[in-house]
């Protein structure tokens, strides 16, 4: 059961692959018409555009080929119940009272709360989407990264937040806004 939004983005995307798959096409019959077939490039520029012509096309009569690799569904909406189970998971970390272990490439690494010297936030361009990641420094020069795409993320920053009183609770809202920008800001 698709919605109204879902079925006009469903849509617009179909729309999208008939018209490049009709630009693709009109290119290729100009290219072999009035180009000269001697030159390799010309050959070439052929081929690509019959060949983009040909998935295009394929995807726009046959969504669900076999041949294509299937979209991406970047707006899929979790529902209550599944962001409910990803807010309350403390995934890679496991946590104990006075601190946390977590694996980071197949080691495990043990961080105590008092031994926390620095917690810097920042915000990653990603082109369509920005991701904001949270840099901590500890003693014995243990430190990592992790970011919004990490499991245990949102338990991890309540912890930080529970331990560290004068984290400032919004600091994630601050450094979403303005989007694309770095806003390198230091927590604690």
């Amino acid at each position: 059961h698709l919605s109204e939004t879902e079925k006009n983005i469903e849509l617009n995307r179909k729309t999208s692959d008939l018209i490049a798959g009709i630009l693709c096409s009109g290119f290729s019959i100009v290219g072999i018409t009035i180009m000269d077939k001697s030159e390799l490039i010309s050959w070439v520029t052929i081929v690509f555009f019959g060949i983009g012509a040909i998935l295009l096309l394929l995807r726009y009569f046959n969504p669900n080929s076999k041949l294509l690799p299937k979209q991406k569904d970047y707006n899929k909406k979790l529902s209550e119940e599944e962001f409910m189970e990803l807010y309350n998971s403390n995934g890679i970390f496991t946590y104990e009272k006075n601190g946390f272990e977590l694996k980071i490439e197949e080691k495990l690494t043990k961080v105590e709360w008092n031994e926390i010297e620095k917690l810097t936030a920042y915000k990653v361009d990603l082109f369509a989407t920005d991701e904001i990641r949270l840099f901590l420094e500890a003693e014995n020069g243990k430190q990592f990264e992790i970011s919004e795409s990490t499991e245990g993320w949102f338990q991890f920053n309540e912890k930080i937040k529970e331990q560290f009183p004068e984290i400032n609770k919004t600091w994630e809202i601050d450094i979403a806004v303005p989007v694309f920008e770095r806003k390198e800001t230091e927590i604690y």
